[in-house]
């Protein structure tokens, strides 16, 4: 799954928040607390691939990267359930010594389980329960990787999904159907 592939999941995954759980509700007083939200999920959602180098997000520090790399290797500890739910507590006990927004470590951590979710739908699967367990549990059917750093086939329905999706969740977030049916009949 490429890094734009994954950044659109989690898009997804925060659209859905915030529209189900009405989290920011739109309005102009919201746009820098949502603006931040997307932000870090964006962010989040490329965090597990931080221990591969040839990612985007492991690119930029390789200082980090390359000894996660080297330690844990790609697709193991950081693409767990045990990896979301300690980035999930982190940032929030972090959160509460600090006395950071709620909605900061939420957005990190909505990206870090969209990313995990994500890689569940192709063909290389995760490791949910590392490091009790090294086996990769996937989908029945699952989007074939293709690399490097490109989108084959089944990767564009994938996105071609995720955009009708993405679409969906922000016309719920902000209200189209109840805006226009407003607009249409007065």
């Amino acid at each position: 799954m490429t890094a734009s592939t994954h950044q659109l999941t989690g898009l997804l995954f925060g659209l859905a928040a915030i529209s189900l759980f009405q989290l920011f509700p739109p309005s102009f007083g919201n746009l820098t607390e949502a603006g931040v939200f997307f932000v870090l999920v964006l962010f989040g959602s490329l965090l597990p691939d931080m221990d591969t180098p040839k990612s985007r997000l492991g690119a930029k520090v390789p200082l980090i990267s390359y000894p996660l790399f080297w330690l844990f290797g790609h697709r193991t500890w950081s693409h767990s359930l045990l990896f979301v739910i300690i980035t999930a507590v982190t940032g929030f006990l972090v959160g509460l010594v600090l006395h950071f927004p709620y909605y900061i470590s939420l957005g990190i951590s909505i990206g870090v389980l969209s990313h995990v979710i994500g890689d569940y739908f192709f063909d290389g699967g995760v490791p949910l329960f590392h490091p009790l367990s090294k086996r990769r549990y996937k989908f029945l059917i699952t989007a074939k990787t293709r690399r490097p750093n490109s989108i084959g086939f089944s990767e564009n329905i994938v996105v071609g999904i995720l955009i009708v999706l993405n679409s969906w969740f922000l016309m719920r977030w902000l209200d189209v159907e109840t805006s226009l049916f407003v607009l249409i009949n007065g």
